[in-house]
């Protein structure tokens, strides 16, 4: 019965304690108590397609060598380019608190992540319609397709994790009117901390799974489809 009675003032004691913290956290923020919803809106774009025969296969290697696409001692004669693009804009609304100062809340997040102007480069010196052209322009579009398929992927877990997180991001308590635009800022780059580790995974991700089919195993597999 003794162990009961102080398991029971202990639990009295802590519930005192973390009403005393929120109480704390409500007075230094008295926006917390508004009654909001912060919605978001996910976009996604593949990209507009291009493709681009301007260079040969040893300025094509050069190129893959910049972005870190070709292993050392290889020659390509196609390339896939695709930028990942991904922005965040945050809408806020003002509202009166009691002590006539300001809060400002987080209402909807737009956050796009896409694709930015996908390019397919193939060797200048390959004759269309030929083996080896044909070969090429089917490796480069499997690297768009795998581009698209971890984009679709993606997409979902970056949502529930933004959801899961979305929160983290608190109103803020202004003064006047003419700091709404700065504290709508200050939210904004919050939240773009919150999702560039998101995006970053993606991107690394992507990465690895197009790495998959530039190698030499690979390139010597698909050599041996046209007659030399």
């Amino acid at each position: 019965m003794k162990k009961l009675y102080l398991t029971l003032i202990f639990c009295i004691c802590a519930g005192l304690n973390t009403a005393a913290a929120i109480e704390k956290s409500v007075a230094e923020n008295p926006c917390k108590q508004m009654r909001y919803s912060t919605r978001l809106n996910l976009t996604t774009s593949y990209g507009q397609l291009k493709y681009n025969q301007n260079y040969n296969n040893i300025e094509l290697t050069k190129l893959g060598y910049r972005y870190g696409l070709v292993q050392s001692g290889m020659y390509i004669s196609g390339l896939s380019l695709i930028g990942v693009d991904w922005s965040v804009s945050l809408n806020t609304v003002a509202r009166g608190a009691k002590d006539n100062s300001v809060c400002v809340l987080p209402t909807s997040i737009d956050v796009f992540i896409g694709y930015r102007e996908p390019t397919v480069y193939l060797d200048k010196n390959l004759l269309p319609q030929s083996c080896r052209y044909q070969q090429v322009l089917r490796h480069e579009h499997q690297h768009l397709q795998v581009s698209v398929a971890a984009l679709e992927y993606f997409l979902p877990q970056i949502r529930r994790q933004i959801y899961e997180q979305i929160a983290l991001v608190e109103p803020r308590h202004i003064d006047s009117l003419s700091e709404i635009d700065a504290a709508t800022a200050e939210m904004n780059e919050e939240y773009v901390i919150l999702i560039r580790p998101m995006v970053d995974s993606f991107k690394a991700t992507l990465l690895h799974e197009q790495k998959k089919l530039d190698n030499k195993e690979n390139y010597q597999y698909e050599s041996k489809i046209c007659p030399k």
